[in-house]
């Protein structure tokens, strides 16, 4: 059996979708699974066992012109044809991939219900995008293919190679393992959900007084000058900044921390996949669909609200450094 997992949202998305993953892998053992992401997220799941293969397409063809988009998305249509999939399941309603799910021949297509072109699958699924949790969200597409409940947890693999990389980037900054490592990512995907900059560099500060701690700060695309103007703010050798420029490497070293501190982000996910311990800073308004870990999983949540002042950047408030200071020294009973 040939199995076509459609996953073409974002780094979280792809995080939370493991656990389906490996369902499917436990269901169907000699299954050949193939997952289709966005090209830029096409390195996240490489290590992954429950995937034998990984496609990836580029969004970006959007802005090509008129019949070089189209010439594009034949080939790619083609592409998918020729693997010959027996099962397509998609984790997102849209209308490229309902033609692509046709296009590909599969007997049996697998899709949310509430979409445009719903009559090109043959498997709806009476689920919507913000309206639950996503983790149960994409569990239940996956699981109207096999007919059983999902229990399994996250899950993320770091390679051996991401793990020598990661320690040559700690010896190379003098974090040596006698030391405390407290990871920070302190951007996301929108400004009500990132914390201001004044705000990490206060809780930083707060850090550096506990004995041999240290902090990395990490900046995923386009968040350069976010972490740049914390590092400015904060001023310390004891301080230090990775720009991310791939998921793996990033994830191997959050394993060297001890506490993960992030905004609602995607790297939230992955440090619960990880089962670091983290600090997740949110939305109070954003708990319904994203927020379905507990403490047992070692997440812990600090809501806040967010703020549109007039003439100036949204952002994440309503969370003072001493509260997240608190929760992170009782997370690591100092």
């Amino acid at each position: 059996m040939k199995i076509l997992v459609i996953a073409t949202k974002f780094l979280g998305d792809l995080i939370v979708s493991t656990p389906g993953l490996k369902h499917l892998r436990q269901k169907y053992p000699q299954a050949e699974i193939v997952l289709l992401v966005r090209s830029e997220y096409e390195n996240v799941l490489k290590n992954n066992p429950n995937v034998n293969r990984i496609i990836s397409f580029d969004f970006s063809i959007r802005n090509k012109k008129l019949l070089e988009r189209i010439s594009a998305e034949l080939s790619f249509w083609k592409k998918i044809r020729k693997e010959k999939f027996d099962v397509v399941i998609s984790l997102q309603p849209g209308d490229r991939i309902a033609f692509l799910a046709l296009v590909s021949g599969a007997k049996i297509r697998i899709a949310p219900r509430k979409q445009a072109f719903n009559f090109l699958f043959n498997v709806l699924v009476d689920v919507e995008e913000d309206s639950i949790s996503y983790l149960e969200y994409y569990n239940r597409l996956i699981s109207a293919f096999t007919n059983e409940p999902i229990n399994y947890k996250t899950e993320f693999f770091i390679s051996k190679g991401n793990e020598n990389s990661a320690e040559e980037f700690l010896r190379s900054n003098n974090l040596g393992k006698d030391e405390s490592l407290i990871v920070i990512h302190p951007g996301a995907s929108e400004p009500t959900k990132i914390w201001q900059s004044e705000n990490f560099a206060e809780l930083i500060g707060k850090i550096l007084s506990i004995n041999k701690t240290k902090v990395l700060l990490i900046a995923g695309p386009k968040e350069e000058n976010i972490v740049k103007d914390i590092f400015e703010k904060v001023k310390s050798k004891n301080v230090f900044f990775y720009n991310s420029q791939d998921v793996n490497l990033t994830a191997a070293l959050m394993k060297r921390g001890r506490l993960f501190i992030s905004n609602d982000t995607g790297t939230r996910h992955l440090a619960v996949a990880l089962k670091i311990p983290v600090i997740a800073l949110m939305p109070d308004d954003n708990q319904n669909c994203w927020n379905f870990y507990d403490e047992s999983d070692n997440h812990f949540v600090i809501t806040g609200k967010r703020f549109f002042p007039e003439g100036e950047s949204p952002y994440l408030g309503d969370i003072s450094a001493e509260d997240v200071f608190t929760k992170l020294k009782n997370i690591l009973s100092l």
